[in-house]
């Protein structure tokens, strides 16, 4: 569901979104380490000390001692989200800022969120963002450049502000459709269809698996589940009438897009 613009709220707020959640942020490292010297509580020496002795970090030093700016804005990001929990936890987990580090990973599109103990979790889970990092590597051919932007149009549909399980689905229906169309290229074909599927995919499948046993009973049961997800999809592609819901939860969307993920994957590889 989309957000309007709040009445009063800051530009950068209202109107510019990253086009996917991200893994990392240079904006969100800045305004980290303004929250954690604004944090009154807990011994900032101390947090190094623990960084050290915790994850074997080369804890940033100067002239006179602890570089706290330079850990925030340079270490490793799994050093810097496991940095917040501490700091967190060494803070006594005051409201006041947790709730500002939860504001900093949203406004800032990171794709993590944060449990009332401090953890810092992946948004969705540890498989569901495996596969998109996966995913986006298979596309990085030129060949793939209006694949991966429908990727990347989808996923904007996990952002909190404007969540949407119909934007998700359709846009990495579009995604494998874009891919789909290119490797089945040059064909008379503009989308994804049984008689599209059956003439040109399967024999690139065949080709793909001919050295293994039995390929085209695999091949046949592979395109079935694909068939299958194709439409399921439907549904959320287009307009409804106005008495029909039409907006899909989350947790059906990010099935479908998880396996929507594994078909562009696959796609790649051809």
């Amino acid at each position: 569901m989309s957000s309007d613009p709040l009445e009063g709220g800051f530009f950068r707020r209202n109107y510019v979104r990253e086009p996917v959640l991200l893994a990392d942020s240079v904006r969100a490292r800045r305004r980290l380490a303004r929250w954690f010297w604004a944090t009154k509580v807990g011994d900032r020496n101390a947090f190094a000390v623990r960084m050290e002795r915790l994850f074997g970090i080369d804890y940033p030093t100067g002239f006179e001692g602890y570089v706290h700016d330079d850990f925030w804005r340079d270490e490793d990001i799994t050093d810097v989200l496991s940095g917040i929990t501490l700091w967190l936890q060494m803070s006594h987990l005051r409201a006041d800022a947790l709730a500002e580090v939860r504001a900093i990973l949203t406004e800032e599109a990171l794709r993590y969120r944060i449990d009332a103990k401090g953890g810092v979790h992946f948004f969705i889970d540890e498989e569901f963002e495996r596969s998109i990092q996966s995913t986006v590597a298979g596309l990085g051919s030129p060949r793939f450049i209006a694949a991966n932007h429908a990727l990347e149009n989808a996923l904007s549909n996990l952002d909190v502000a404007k969540q949407s399980g119909k934007g998700l689905i359709s846009g990495t229906f579009e995604a494998v459709e874009s891919a789909f169309l290119t490797i089945i290229s040059p064909t008379s074909h503009d989308r994804i269809n049984l008689k599209a599927i059956d003439d040109h995919l399967k024999p690139k499948l065949l080709n793909h698996f001919s050295g293994y046993p039995e390929a085209n009973d695999k091949v046949d049961r592979l395109l079935e589940t694909f068939k299958a997800w194709v439409k399921s999809a439907h549904p959320f592609r287009h307009g409804a009438g106005f008495d029909q819901i039409h907006e899909a939860p989350l947790d059906l969307a990010i099935a479908s897009a998880a396996q929507g993920l594994s078909f562009l994957r696959l796609f790649s590889a051809l």
